[in-house]
């Protein structure tokens, strides 16, 4: 099996269709004889920006000396950006030669009444043989769809977490924010201290109930402040001052930080910076010690694609994966808050089960020039329907059926003090992205 043939074994089309349980996996995992259980771990669930968070827990880990092992979804570029030690992706090797031993172990579930493992199934098994495999010290390990049923639960972390929740896989989670944060809250483990983001009121009595049945201690992040000293294009000087308690304990932490630098832009990277302070400072009693030193050095220099990344200037191109209402929001807020322009250019495209309207509405304010468009994907509203949701937001515009057409036309039309933002999702940041940088170039 070749590199080509493993992706493709492992993109199959028909592993696409979620079916959330644990039984698959367990089961797909023995026969793998367990990796899972040689790796300590930390958890991280919620709506928002947990992969944001994930990254910058592990960068510290690593600068730390710890080898740190990180699973995150979904991939811009490359299906390797999934899995990753210290920064480091999977080598095209390493992956064609741990699906190669999947094929027969898949074929062996398919015939049985479980099924054949589903393409995140597959994705968790192949990073957590890849971490067994490589001894990692520790694993920073980003939750799929909700929590409960998810495949990472298998695992038995040290620390869990759980983002900002919003309103997102509802056919799958529940149509009300209790229901969503009780299906999250599904990773909480009895014993195991949570960290717990900010939350909606009714999501948070959710997640209280849950950590009082299983007597999981919450360690909340909310008690935070943050100043930002600069920023420009390339990311953002800011003071980090972090007091937390431990509820139902005397334990506490936290601490002052002023000058820290992050290369990435937005209101709420702070709050994911806050997030992963508290999960870092806890991280360091369960014997993962770091030094302010790691904390500066792995935030200045990390790296995190597609995050209101700026891939030119006059006009600015920026590209965000943001793919559901809540992460449209903070885009939106970044935009208003970071940039200056005088015309916007919006190259858009969403997945069909997303609520494409919603996230126009939010840029509508900006009355931006449509490039309606859609990602060479199976799950891609088509860009006559995106088009069609902008017109009745009053916005004019015209459809392109590729993503690099649509990013052509408006930058043809952008003027030099104009901005042209491609959002909607990650499969049309991606694609956008291929034109400056490549992913055959990686």
């Amino acid at each position: 099996m070749d590199y080509q043939r493993a992706l493709a074994f492992l993109e199959s089309p028909a592993r696409f269709s979620p079916r959330l349980g644990l039984t698959r996996i367990e089961r797909l995992l023995e026969l793998l004889e367990n990796p899972q259980n040689t790796f300590p771990s930390v958890l991280i669930a919620g709506t928002s920006g947990k992969g944001s968070s994930c990254r910058l827990i592990a960068s510290v880990l690593s600068a730390a000396g710890f080898h740190t092992g990180l699973l995150s979804k979904p991939h811009l570029q490359s299906y390797r950006e999934r899995v990753e030690i210290d920064g480091q992706r999977i080598s095209r090797p390493a992956l064609t030669a741990i699906v190669e031993r999947f094929v027969p172990l898949a074929q062996e579930l398919a015939a049985t009444p479980l099924g054949a493992p589903t393409y995140f199934e597959m994705g968790v098994a192949l990073a957590f043989s890849y971490f067994a495999q490589q001894r990692v010290d520790l694993a920073v390990v980003e939750v799929g769809l909700g929590g409960r049923l998810d495949a990472t639960n298998v695992l038995l972390p040290v620390l869990t977490g759980i983002t900002p929740i919003g309103f997102d896989h509802t056919e799958y989670l529940g149509h009300t924010l209790a229901e969503i944060a009780g299906e999250k809250a599904g990773i909480l483990k009895p014993g195991v201290p949570v960290v717990l983001a900010p939350q909606n009121p009714e999501a948070l009595i959710a997640i209280r109930r849950r950590s009082a049945e299983v007597g999981s201690p919450i360690l909340p992040s909310e008690n935070w402040q943050a100043h930002r000293n600069s920023a420009d294009l390339h990311g953002q000087r800011f003071d980090l001052e972090l007091a937390m308690r431990e509820a139902g304990s005397q334990k506490s932490g936290g601490g002052k930080y002023d000058g820290l630098f992050l290369p990435l832009l937005g209101r709420h990277q702070l709050e994911n910076a806050a997030f992963a302070l508290t999960a870092l400072e806890r991280l360091g009693e369960e014997g993962f010690p770091w030094k302010e030193k790691h904390l500066r050095q792995a935030w200045a220099e990390l790296r995190w694609p597609g995050r209101a990344e700026v891939l030119q200037e006059g006009p600015l191109l920026v590209i965000d994966a943001a793919h559901n209402p809540d992460k449209a929001s903070a885009l939106a807020l970044t935009i208003r808050d970071y940039f200056s322009f005088t015309h916007l250019g919006l190259v858009f495209g969403a997945s069909g089960d997303k609520d494409a309207g919603a996230m126009l509405a939010l840029f509508a304010p900006w009355r931006p020039r449509l490039f309606a468009t859609q990602a060479q994907s199976e799950r891609a509203l088509a860009a006559d329907q995106v088009l069609a949701l902008g017109t009745d937001l009053g916005l004019s515009g015209t459809s392109f059926p590729r993503v690099a057409d649509a990013v052509q036309g408006a930058l043809c039309w952008a003027g030099p003090q104009d901005m042209v933002l491609v959002t909607g999702s990650t499969y049309i940041a991606g694609e956008a992205r291929d034109l400056y940088f490549p992913a055959d170039a990686e």
